[in-house]
């Protein structure tokens, strides 16, 4: 019985103890097993938070760049940027079906900031390669330069006229995309152009506080609508004035009132400082020259001289002269009308100097100079006005209308930029004016020269030193006063010579005022002067020698006593100061 209890007890104890080693068992192995699948876990998340996929995002993915000509070139710019985390490495080898040197490509990378690729189009300008006349289909070649960062890829192709979309693949490990560029080729005559005469207006001079007004004419010379307009001005007056301006003032030898009449002569503001010589024609207003015996006289007083020109399609030579002295043949060839500008001289005394043209071979005109050594202010803004101010136009031409207000300014020279931003290109017309002050300057001082008995009277003895030294004139000082230029009630005095009679006549009216004038050449305006009595003016008597045909002038009612030598009263030549 003893023995029956000990089996017994060790029956209980092995019941007890048994269930928790298993379950111990159990859980030991349960908990080995959720740590290998933790370690499983754990280097799962690890592996993929490591590895992110970028994402590559382009804009825009296309862009239309406008319409081009042979010669012309235009751009866009497309955006590169990582939608997530990581490097994105992309690459194109450019448009679809485009010739690429040793098929290269274009790489480059985005990384924290976008990154841009550029594309350049360019039409050569060597024109079509091809014509397939029956579909009127013309060819061109094209260049296409595409950069990023410092890497470049130049593309080419012939492209038909019309429109052309491009296909441009990127490949990236942050996917591949297709962007596209649309752009229209056109010959030349159909792009819309941007044409401004002049491209240089002198307004000339004008009283201070006094307005002044020209216009400019737009043509388009293509055949697509021009659309344009004018850039704001924003300008201080202490603002820096563009580089051209600091050579010089402009000089225009444009004479609008013989326009259209086929003969050049000087304008009346420069009658005094310019001399032509031969048979000059004229196109729109400017001195045009093609026979060898043309030449042009100008006095200015500066530091140097910039000439400006149109040739046409020919071989010319123009020689040049300065101060009597052979200083430049240019020759040139020119296969179309083209524009063109010579550097006379620089660097000499700021004095009077004189330039002789002579045109020798060639069709020349002759827009006019710039003399160096003059400063060159800038004015307010607002002091220019533009009328209108913006427009459209096919192939009429449209006038420009500028305004130009002195109230602000004070005597001095001034220059300024109007710049056209068209559809047809950027536009840019220089405008120069002397401002002059209006009390000071509303009289000239006219001086009295003479030799025997001719008598020459300039209000500008510095232009003509030379002549005056040449001819052993002596001065006597000041005659009288004339009137500013646009003096109301008054009109120009000229001045003619006869070199067979030695002698100088002067009168208002441009054909002599019914004297005869044969064997007298016009010289130009000396001034203005008043034709009926003003106030605090007084008049200039003329007297006549008959035997010698010579005149003589003066304020005095006695004539100085010439009739003792012989003249006779021959009335009123005007009021003077």
């Amino acid at each position: 019985m003893s023995g029956m209890k000990k089996y017994f007890f060790l029956f209980i104890i092995i019941s007890i103890v048994w269930p928790f080693n298993v379950l111990a068992q159990n859980e030991n192995r349960q908990k080995q097993s959720d740590i290998r699948q933790n370690d499983l876990n754990v280097k799962t998340v690890n592996d993929s938070s490591s590895l992110p996929r970028p994402v590559l995002a382009i804009t825009p993915r296309e862009i239309d760049m406008g319409t081009i000509g042979p010669g012309e070139t235009i751009s866009g710019i497309f955006t590169l940027k990582n939608m997530r985390s990581g490097i994105i490495s992309w690459s194109t080898g450019g448009p679809e079906g485009w010739k690429v040197p040793e098929n290269q490509k274009l790489a480059s990378a985005v990384e924290d900031d976008a990154d841009h690729l550029r594309i350049e189009v360019r039409v050569l300008a060597n024109g079509k390669t091809s014509n397939q006349s029956k579909a009127k289909v013309s060819f061109y070649p094209v260049e296409m330069k595409m950069t990023a960062g410092t890497g470049k890829l130049i593309c080419r192709n012939d492209l038909a006229n019309g429109i052309n979309r491009e296909a441009i693949k990127i490949v990236s490990n942050g996917g591949n995309r297709t962007i596209f560029v649309t752009f229209k080729i056109v010959p030349n005559q159909e792009l819309a152009q941007i044409h401004l005469n002049p491209e240089r207006l002198d307004m000339g001079s004008v009283l201070q506080g006094k307005t002044i007004a020209k216009k400019i004419r737009m043509t388009n010379k293509g055949k697509e609508i021009l659309k344009w307009s004018i850039a704001e001005q924003k300008q201080k007056r202490s603002d820096t004035l563009p580089v051209v301006f600091k050579k010089g003032k402009y000089v225009s030898f444009v004479n609008e009132e013989v326009r259209g009449s086929g003969t050049y002569i000087p304008p009346l503001h420069l009658k005094e400082f310019m001399d032509v010589m031969g048979r000059w024609a004229e196109n729109d207003g400017y001195p045009s020259s093609s026979a060898s015996t043309n030449s042009i006289k100008f006095n200015f007083t500066g530091t140097g001289l910039i000439l400006y020109f149109t040739a046409y399609p020919d071989a010319g030579n123009l020689t040049v002269y300065l101060d009597d002295k052979l200083i430049n043949e240019h020759d040139w060839f020119a296969d179309q009308k083209e524009k063109g500008e010579l550097l006379v001289a620089e660097g000499l005394a700021d004095a009077p100097h004189a330039l002789i043209l002579v045109n020798k071979e060639g069709r020349l005109d002759i827009e006019g100079v710039r003399v160096l050594g003059k400063d060159i202010l800038r004015g307010p803004a607002g002091w220019i006005s533009i009328y209108p101010y913006s427009g459209s136009t096919t192939l009429e031409t449209e006038y420009i209308n500028v305004n130009l207000n002195t109230t602000q300014l004070t005597p001095g020279l001034y220059g300024d930029n109007i710049i056209f931003n068209s559809n047809g290109g950027e536009g840019i017309v220089e405008v120069y004016v002397e401002v002059v002050p209006d009390k000071l300057t509303r009289f000239i001082d006219v001086y009295r020269y003479s030799k025997g008995l001719d008598y020459l009277f300039t209000a500008n003895p510095e232009a003509e030193t030379k002549k005056l030294i040449q001819n052993a004139y002596v001065k006597e000082g000041i005659a009288f006063r004339l009137f500013v230029p646009d003096t109301p009630g008054t009109t120009n005095f000229y001045r003619w010579y006869n070199p067979q009679k030695k002698d100088h006549f002067y009168h208002h009216d441009p054909k002599g005022g019914g004297k005869q004038m044969q064997g007298y050449l016009l010289e130009g305006s000396i001034g203005n002067i008043a034709t009926s009595r003003m106030t605090n003016t007084k008049e200039l008597y003329r007297w006549f020698k008959a035997s010698s045909g010579q005149y003589f002038y003066s304020t005095d009612p006695k004539g100085e006593k010439v009739a003792k030598k012989g003249y006779k009263f021959d009335g009123i030549a005007g009021y003077v100061r």
